[in-house]
Parts: structure tokens; sequence; C-alpha cells
């Protein structure tokens, strides 16, 4: 049932993230076994706003389910076989997914009410807003004020480079855009999407990386 080439290195250091995070059961399983190999949300679509981390973003595993943090902790999707199809919580059968995603998948499927989780997903976006103007001292969350800036001596401006992954040949290229599932697709090509199409095979189709086993 395994879709994927199975990477027990990449896998192991991937369930000890997911220990750090108080993940039991299967999801540690099929991570130690290779088939999970990153922490990273992979259902169809993630939901987690890039303003507080994007797909790679999650917190700890908790059972206080009136907090927005459980929204974005780590939980098992049967995938290939979904549960509704009959698929079992097995290591070859289970994907790596937030627990809102997860659920807000399921409710686009069935066509059930969705609104308080897009509610939640724009607090949770507010609140990655406040956690960056913290970050950078702008808790107004306006403009940094400054003192003097008129009297202060201009520095320099930096000139912006391009980030050094955007010169890797295209085999690097496609497996660094694997690993760091957050940077947006417009970043490295001007290319769209196709209609329901996965950022794997995206990548695979633009790049020709990595090549279909």
């Amino acid at each position: 049932m395994s879709r994927v080439e199975r990477d027990p290195e990449r896998g192991r250091a991937a369930a000890a993230k997911l220990k750090a995070l108080g993940v039991k059961g299967i999801l540690i399983k099929a991570a130690e076994q290779g088939y999970i190999t990153q922490l990273a949300c992979k259902m169809p679509e993630c939901f987690c706003p890039e303003e507080l981390g994007g797909a790679c973003y999650f917190e700890q595993v908790t059972n206080e389910w009136s907090d927005w943090r459980s929204d974005w902790m780590p939980t098992l999707e049967h995938f290939p076989v979904s549960k509704k199809e009959g698929g079992k919580a097995a290591v070859d059968n289970a994907i790596l997914a937030h627990r809102l995603c997860n659920r807000l998948d399921h409710s686009l499927r069935v066509g059930r009410s969705h609104g308080r989780d897009l509610e939640r997903i724009r607090k949770a976006r507010e609140e990655g807003i406040r956690r960056n103007n913290v970050q950078i001292g702008n808790t107004e969350g306006d403009h940094i004020p400054t003192v003097e800036a008129e009297a202060a001596t201009p520095k320099p401006k930096k000139t912006k480079k391009a980030p050094e992954w955007t010169s890797l040949p295209d085999a690097e290229k496609a497996q660094y855009l694997l690993d760091h599932q957050t940077i947006p697709d417009r970043t490295w090509t001007d290319e769209p999407r196709l209609k329901h199409e996965k950022r794997d095979a995206f990548i695979r189709r633009i790049l020709g990386f990595p090549k279909t086993p």
C-alpha cells in the first residue's frame, strides 16, 4: 500500500520531533519506519496560516479542545485509503495532518457546515500576526517607532539577494522545496498549479524531479 519510497533515516528525525510534541502510536511508528519523513501537514490543502508558520507549524498535543492551539496539533489521517472507505490505522496508511485541517477537509468533502473552523483560522492568523509584531518589536501592529529618526545617520541600503536555493540544479531544488513546505509557489515559478494538483506533483511537473519511480 506504500505510495512513496521509505526513508528511515529522515523518518527517525521526524519521529523525534513528533515525540517532543507529545505524539504517540501509529504516527511515531510510521515515522520510525520511514513512511513519514517530515514534520509537515500533508492534507490536500493545509489551512494553517502562513503568518503562524504554515504546514510545518505544529503545537503540543493537548486535550484542551477550546484552546485554539489544539487546532494545530499533529493528528493521524488515513491515506491512501480513507477511514470511510475501510482504511485502517497502519504505518503504510498514515500521513501527518493538523487537527483542524483534518476536520475541515472532511467537512468540505461531505458538505458539513464549517463556519466555526473558518473563524478559528482567522483568529489563528491574527495570533500569528501578533507574534510576528512582538518578535520585531512592533507591539502596536503598526509601524515601528524610532527615536529622532530625522537626526539618525542613514544606514546604507543592503541589496536583497535571491535565496541560495533558487540557483540549485533542478533535482536539488525540487528536494529543497519538498523539505520546505511553506515556500510559496510564486517564489520559484510563474506557472500556476492545475486544478486539484498537489504540491509534490506540481514540483515534479515543473522541475522534472523527483523522478517518478
